[in-house]
Parts: C-alpha cells; structure tokens; sequence
C-alpha cells in the first residue's frame, strides 16, 4: 500500500473514531453536575481526550491536535483539582468539543475562534478567569448539543464480562457433561437389568444341579457345588448392585435436572449482560446524518427501525464503524442532490432506511437501504479492467450478481465512488473483511437510478450459534448453519464431469464439487468415490459451493470455543466445540473453506514453509485509528497481526499466545505499556519477548523511563512514518 492510500485510510479510520469518542464525551458533558464532580468522571474525560489527541496527531490533524492539546491542560489541572470544573470550564469544555466535532469534519472553523478557545482553555486550566468568544459559536453547535440528550449507555469491563461469559459457558460444558454421564447410568441400569434377568432364568436350573451332584464322586461334587454356591451369590448381589444403580440413576435424574436449570439460568442471566439493545447502534446517526446532507447539499430523512433487538455487545462494538461508513457512503455516493431527483421524477428529499430484523432465533440482519442512484455497474467494470484485476472479456462474462461483487474487491475505487465525507480509506473489502470475521455475510442489490440495499447477516451471539454436524474422513466436523444452504444427496448420474472437475446442477446454477477431505488434505482410508454422495451446499461472499461429505450428522445449538496457541496456525479452523462425551469437534471456516477450495481447483496451493516464515505481532493501542494505521502497516510488510484495546488485554493475550513481537502504545487505560512492558520483562516465559513503543509523549524522560522498563525501541508517533517502525522490527525479529 503506497503511502498516499494508507494516509487516506487513516484518515478515514480516524473521523469515525472521533466521532465515537466525541459522541462518548457529549455523554459525559450532558449531565455533568459541578456539585458532584468526582476525580473518576474527570479520568474518563481526560483519557477519553487523551486518545483524541493522539489519533489527530498519528493523521497529521495539526488543529485538532492543539485544540485537544489545550483542552487536555485543562482536564490535567483538574484531575488534581476536580472542582477546577465549574459550571463556567464545563461549557468551555462543552464549546471545545463543538470545534473538535467541526475540525474533525473539516469544516472551516474560525481562525480567531480558535485562537480564543485555546487562550481560554489555558486561562481556565491556570484557574483564571476567561472572555467568552467574541464572535458567534461554531456551526452545527445545536445538532452536535442534540447528540448529547441520548440515553448514556453502560460500560461493562471487557475482563469481567468475558470472564463470566467464559464461567457461563464451563457451566453449559457440564450441563452438557452430566446429561451424557446421566444417559450412560441408565444404559448401565438397562444392562444389568438384562443380565439379571439371565442370572434368574439360570437359577431356575439348580434344584436339576443339585440333582446330579448326588450321583458324583466326593471330588467331584464338592467343586460343582462351589460352582453352585457362586451363582447364588452372584445372584443376590446382582440383585444388591441393580437396586443401588436404580438409585443412584433417580439421583442422578434429578441432579441433571438441577443443574440444567442451574446452567440455563446462569447462562442467560450472563447473556443479558452480554446482550444491549440493537438501538444502540444508531446511537448518533441521525445528527452525522444531518451534518453530511449540511456539508453535501442535500435534502435527507433517515429512517431507523431497530425492532426491539438484543444484540451482543461484541458485535455491536464491531459493526459500529462498519455501518458508519456504510451510511456515509448511502449519503454521499448514492442520494442524488435535490435538482437531479427532481429531474429523475423523484421526490427532492432522499431517503436512507437502517433496518435491523431478526432472522432467526440465532441470526439477525442489518439492512442499509437508500432510494437513490444505486451503483454503476459499469464505471466499475471499467475500473476493474483499468487496474488489470479483470479481462474485457471476463468482465463481459459476469453476471449482474458477480459485478456487483466488484465493490469488495480491495483496491477497486474510483472518484465517483469515494471521497473524503465517507471515507476512502475504509473500502468495502475491509467492511467484509471485518463481517466475515463476525462468522456473517453481506449481500448487495441494487437498480440503476432507483435504489441501493446492503444485507448483512450476523450471529446474534459470538458465543453460540447452530452448526451443522459431518463426518468426513473418520473425522466428525461442525460448520455454521448460517453459511448452508441445503443438504443433498446425489446419484451418480446427477454428477458431470468438465475437464476432470466434478460438478452438479442445483437449479439454474453449475457448480463445482469438491471432496471435503482433499480440501482439508485429511487422509481417507476408504476408496473415494462420487457415487451417491452426500453433498453440502455453502454460500460465501454472494458465491455458492458444494462439498461432497461422507455423512450428514445433523444440526444442534454449539457453545464456541477458540483456537489456542497450538492451532492458530490450522487452516480452515475458526474454532471448536466439546461435546457432551468429551469429543473436541473442530468449526470449520466457510470463507477459509471457500478460498481453500478454489487452490484446490487451480493447484494453486500455499506452501507450508511461506507460511512457517509470517511473524505474529501484537499491536496494543486504546486508539482506534493507531491500531488500523499500524495494522495496515505491518500486514503490507507481510506480518500476521492481533490487536488489543488496552494494556490489560494485551498482557491477557500474550499469556494465552505466542507472539514475536509486541508493538505497544503507552498512555492506555487498564494498565500503561510502561507497566505492561516492565511485567513483559519479568515474567519467565516473555522476558525475552521484543518490545517496541509507539506513543506520543516526546519529552526525553518518557524516553528513559520506557528504556529502563525494558523496551527494545522507543518511537514517536509523528504523522505518518513507517520506515523507522519497520526497520526496527526487522533488526528485532
């Protein structure tokens, strides 16, 4: 990636960060009372500033920075002196997050106005008194004052929620346990009941035994009647271990019953901690919504349909910036101005629905529909055809669906497609990337000069979801059920060859099949054959694939488990489930399986040893956009990479996985990457871990104290310098 791209992502990653944070401070300042100021609401303020700060500083943002820098005086002052924050300095503070907002968008702010504001904010941060602005407030002060009268939402620690969520499943685990143990008990009662009745039918016989043994020699008899007297006893304890098993089987029955009760209620009392209102992933739209249709001209109405949803936190956390980019995109790319509407026979006000249903017990849609231009399928062939991703001819070729499909393909943009209100940076490739490791899927429709309509469908939960049980090799396997299509079983004449490739007709569609156990590279002992297979149909990215399976086991409710350290590397594993026996059934990945099979078909297989050769690093940053721009970096470099938001999360990560390098910031919430790095460098088994800081404290003592913690490098985030990171980490690793 050159740099002029990787700057406008920044860019892009940057403004929706802002905006989440700056929704998070009008929260905070709406309800802010001066008499009951604490030194923990005053922390939140300042970190939440802090954060601000250095994302405008890592893109180059020389206004926000200072303005945040002023503002940050302030609320340093004031977390020695927390009445510092009187009714005056909080609308001083109110008034500053108004220009952050308007120079986080670009808009032309005042220069004197700015001038005055950072005068003030350094008055007030001397305890001094300060001269309200001369001039009027910054535009869009009562859309941006709007935002802060929304519900507060509540912060739940990440290291206690997963914490009882990781409780909630063991409890499940043995819910499950004890159901098998319970249903082996009573097999075990059935068989002893057979056996007892046998022993009875034989006991029948022993008065004729006894019988015989009076015709016998002294020897004889003797040995045959301790063969008599051992059935007898065998008989009455036979009788003694049935009524014990009886009883220990009702014992049981009711002891499973408890602790299924037990386990479901727990489990959902975890999941409704887990589980927040769907609503509040529209926290904000509507006034950024208002702001682009401003900037952009436009008349606009925003439609918001949540229907009442629970989605997991997780989820919400990860689609936010996804459907921010989508709407931004719905705004500018597809509303048509006012004058061109009307030309077209449409109402002047555009119209962008945001509509979350829910599928399926399990599974719920996002759906982003706008009612204007929709998508010019062939600006973007032409494109494609331009950066030589595609033929003339193959692009002839697709079909409406497949060009469509074009938008995802990373690097494929154009001017009329992207700019700077919703973001270059943050392409369609990285919004699927981003759903598809949510285990969802996102579908495009759109006609021309009409409408444009995004699907995206997701898990309601990360921690369960339905799969669908294979056998496969000798091997059972699990895929999600979100990902299936339908289950067949072919004759063999249903199937046609093609240059040697199997395929198989489903409706109007040809597809290729592939042997499941090739695309694993599992060893089968049985003689492949395609007669009377039992075939998978799965979906991925709009595309549909078939597997040919050895059996179809059925589908059932998992709790998902993650890879550890020894499986990271497993390719086409995102995780496994334990069953009630004991059993470990790995979750296959659609998309993994998607990709895989298609190197399959064209030989086109990655080596063992390229792989052996990617460095796995951790970047640990509270920024959103430090982390995408150092992300993106180190994944061009060629580096295998995992985030963490704060430095406790990092620490948690580095005891659960192998890493060859920790790249951290320093300024962190939870724990600092001073104190993350000097507990790096006393623990046995990391102390010999590479790590590098990145971070925006300059002053030659943060320096020092970063060495003696025990830090390989000490950087300084300075606009956008790659070079220096790189070349550190290639001295390291």
């Amino acid at each position: 990636m050159d740099r002029e791209a990787l700057q406008k992502l920044l860019l892009s990653s940057f403004r929706q960060e802002a905006e989440e944070r700056l929704q998070l401070l009008a929260d905070q300042l709406s309800g802010w009372e001066e008499e009951n100021t604490s030194e923990e609401q005053v922390e939140d303020l300042f970190r939440e500033v802090h954060s601000l700060k250095g994302a405008a500083r890592a893109v180059g943002q020389n206004d926000t920075e200072q303005l945040c820098h002023h503002w940050e005086s302030l609320l340093a002052a004031a977390r020695k002196k927390p009445a510092l924050l009187c009714s005056a300095n909080l609308e001083l503070c109110r008034q500053a997050l108004t220009m952050v907002r308007c120079l986080s968008l670009e808009q032309l702010v005042d220069i004197q106005q700015q001038t005055e504001l950072k005068k003030n904010l350094e008055a007030a941060a001397k305890g001094q008194q300060w001269q309200a602005p001369s001039s009027a407030e910054p535009p869009d002060l009562a859309s941006n004052r709007a935002t802060a009268s929304e519900p507060e939402r509540v912060k739940v620690s990440n290291h206690n929620l997963t914490t009882l969520l990781f409780l909630a499943e063991e409890a499940q685990q043995l819910k499950q346990d004890n159901i098998e143990y319970h249903k082996q008990l009573k097999q075990v009662v059935l068989d002893i009941e057979e056996l007892r009745k046998k022993q009875s039918q034989s006991g029948l016989h022993s008065d004729w035994f006894s019988r015989l043994l009076s015709g016998q020699e002294l020897q004889q008899k003797e040995q045959k009647r301790e063969l008599l007297n051992y059935a007898d006893w065998s008989q009455q304890h036979m009788d003694q271990l049935y009524h014990t098993a009886r009883k220990l089987q009702k014992s049981s029955a009711r002891f499973c019953r408890d602790l299924v009760q037990f386990s479901d209620n727990f489990y959902t009392g975890v999941q409704s901690v887990l589980l927040v209102a769907g609503s509040v992933l529209f926290a904000g739209l509507p006034a950024m919504a208002q702001d682009l249709s401003r900037q952009t001209g436009k008349q606009l109405e925003l439609e918001l349909q949540d229907n009442n949803l629970q989605i997991d936190k997780r989820i919400i956390d990860e689609l936010k910036p996804v459907l921010l980019h989508l709407v931004r995109n719905a705004i500018d790319h597809g509303i048509e101005s006012a004058a061109d509407r009307l030309s077209k026979g449409k109402t002047a006000k555009g119209k962008v629905v945001l509509a979350l249903n829910q599928n399926s017990a399990d599974q719920f849609e996002l759906c982003i529909t706008d009612d204007g231009q929709g998508i010019d399928i062939q600006r973007l062939k032409a494109e494609a055809c331009a950066k030589g991703l595609f033929t003339e001819t193959e692009l002839q070729l697709m079909s409406e669906a497949e060009a469509l499909a074009l938008v995802f393909h990373s690097g494929l943009s154009t001017s009329a497609l992207i700019t700077e209100i919703s973001g270059r940076g943050l392409g369609m490739a990285i919004v699927q990337d981003i759903i598809e490791r949510l285990s969802g899927q996102i579908e495009l429709q759109s006609v021309a000069n009409q409408s444009c309509s995004i699907r995206i469908s997701l898990p309601v939960s990360l921690s369960t979801f339905q799969a669908l049980f294979i056998r496969c090799a000798d091997r059972t396997l699990a895929l999600p059920l979100f990902a299936v299509e339908r289950c067949i079983r072919l004759k063999e004449e249903d199937i046609q060859y093609v240059e040697n490739r199997a395929t198989l007709a489903v409706g109007s569609q040809v597809l290729a099949l592939w042997q499941l156990s090739d695309v694993l590279e599992l060893a089968d002992t049985k003689v492949k054959t395609m007669a009377c297979p039992n075939v998978v149909i799965l979906k991925v990215r709009g595309e549909s694939f078939a597997l040919s399976v050895d059996t179809v086991l059925g589908d059932r409710e998992i709790t998902v488990k993650a890879l550890g350290p020894q499986l990271k590397k497993v390719q086409c594993v995102l995780g496994a489930t334990l069953m009630g026996d004991g059993q470990l059934i790995p979750i296959l990945d659609p998309t993994a399986l998607y990709h895989k099979s298609k190197q399959v078909h064209t030989g086109a297989q990655v080596s063992g040893q390229a792989q052996q050769k990617s460095k796995c690093i951790l970047v640990a940053d509270d920024s959103f956009t430090s982390r995408a721009l150092l992300k993106s970096i180190l994944e061009t470099a060629g580096y295998l990479v995992m985030t963490a938001n704060d430095g406790q999360e990092a620490w948690n990560q580095l005891k659960q996985q192998q890493f060859d390098l920790l790249v951290s910031d320093v300024e962190m919430p939870k724990m600092d990457g001073f104190h993350l790095t000097l507990k790096v460098r006393n623990d046995a088994m990391l102390s010999s871990l590479p790590v590098i800081l990145v971070t925006a404290l300059q002053s030659p003592d943060d320096r020092q104290r970063g060495l003696e913690a025990g830090a390989n490098a000490y950087l300084v985030k300075s606009g956008f310098e790659q070079d220096s990171l790189l070349d550190s980490i290639q001295r390291l690793i």
